[in-house]
This record gives C-alpha cells, structure tokens and sequence, in this order.
C-alpha cells in the first residue's frame, strides 16, 4: 500500500507501542471502512493519540475509496459490515486441489481475524492492549520464523455467540484453525459451508508484508452477501 503508519518503527520501544503509533492504526482501521463517511473521532484527550488518529483516518479513508472489500466492526455488537464499494476481485493466484472452489480474492482489512491468527500462529503473542497492532506483531513474528510465506484461516458469517471468550465467534463468525496449507484451510471451510445456518464461508489468506491489517478475503465459491 503507498500509505504506512509512520509511526510504528520510529516510535516503538520496550513499552510498547507508542500512543501515535496505536492511534494511527486505529484511525486507519476506522478511515478505511467508512468511504466515504469520515469516522468518528476517538474518546481521548491525548493529543499525540488524537493528531496520529486523524492523519491514520485520513490515509484510511482514502485507501477505502479505491479498494475492494473490507470487514468492520459495528457499534450494536452485531458482527461485521461486508462494504463492497464497487472494485472488482482479483484472480487469487491459489494452486492446488481446492483452488477452483476459491478463484477469487478481495482486499480486505481488520483487528479481530489477523489477532486470532496471531494467537494461534504463534501462542502467547498478541497486539498487547491494541488489537489494531495485530498485523504489526504478526509480520515481526514472521520475520522472526523466517516464514510462512502466508496463513489461512476458515471463516464464514454466523450467529454471534455471546461472551465466548473468542472475539470472532462474539462478532457473529464462526472459524476453524489456522494452518499454512491452502488446501487443507480450504477443506475445512468447504466442510463448514454444509452447517444450516452459516453463510459466505471463505478463507482470510495473510501475507506478512508492510505495517498494516490487511489480508485477503477468498470467499467459497465466489459467494458473497450483498452490499448493505
């Protein structure tokens, strides 16, 4: 992406990321979700944080006018919002025995699935207090195995299930294992699609590359919801 959070490596130290390194991301996340809305701005008084969240939201904002879909939290705790804001997907460039079931690929950005992907990939890692960092920590992870070259994770709409303890399942997603194997990532979730109530079943492919949350969305057999 042409846009990075300028202030992750510069200002990241033993305490943590910094409150403008957090506050960028966080206004990123917010920015790129809403074209082409301008998100609400966030409930602090630092200014640091504050100033970082503007320039992120801007940056986001921008990005989200001219990429495909993304995932986003929404305030009644009722899962996530699919916006489809016109851009075509592109060929997944996935091989092997499920690789016609999952042809397609669109862009897409959020916290929740890159944390759980870090929490499994890699146990006892996590974005600290700050799950918008989740795609930082996980391409230092990455870096720090020397691979994958990229992870799966199966992943379709579903009813939310309360205080679980599992973010993804709370925002109404149900999710299998994260493994490196397209293909066993994709049997799982072809698996899952024949359960009654789940829709849009579908792998989030990650990719360590750059600071930012994204990773693709690879939906089974081209399903997707409509634009809300």
């Amino acid at each position: 992406m042409p846009r990075t959070n300028p202030y992750i490596d510069e200002q990241h130290s033993d305490f943590g990321a910094s409150a403008e390194a957090r506050g960028w991301q966080a206004g990123y996340d917010a920015g790129i979700s809403t074209p082409p809305d301008v998100p609400q701005g966030p409930l602090t008084r630092h200014t640091g944080f504050m100033d970082a969240w503007a320039e992120g939201a801007a940056a986001g904002n921008a990005d989200g006018r001219t990429e495909g879909w993304r995932l986003r939290p929404v305030t009644d705790n009722s899962g996530f919002v699919i916006k489809v804001p016109g851009v075509q997907p592109e060929d997944s460039g996935e091989s092997g025995e499920n690789a016609g079931s999952f042809t397609m690929a669109w862009k897409s950005v959020g916290a929740l699935p890159l944390d759980l992907i870090l929490r499994q990939f890699a146990p006892g890692a996590d974005g600290g207090p700050h799950p918008q960092l989740a795609g930082h920590a996980l391409n230092q992870v990455c870096a720090d195995k020397g691979g994958p070259a990229q992870l799966y994770l199966p992943l379709c709409v579903s009813p939310p299930h309360g205080l679980s303890g599992d973010a993804l399942l709370e925002a109404g997603y149900w999710h299998g294992d994260v493994t490196d194997s397209f293909d066993d990532a994709g049997r799982a979730a072809g698996l899952h699609a024949a359960v009654r109530v789940p829709h849009f079943p579908g792998l989030v492919r990650y990719r360590p590359a750059g600071a930012h949350n994204f990773w693709d969305w690879l939906p089974l057999q081209q399903g997707r919801p409509e634009e809300p």
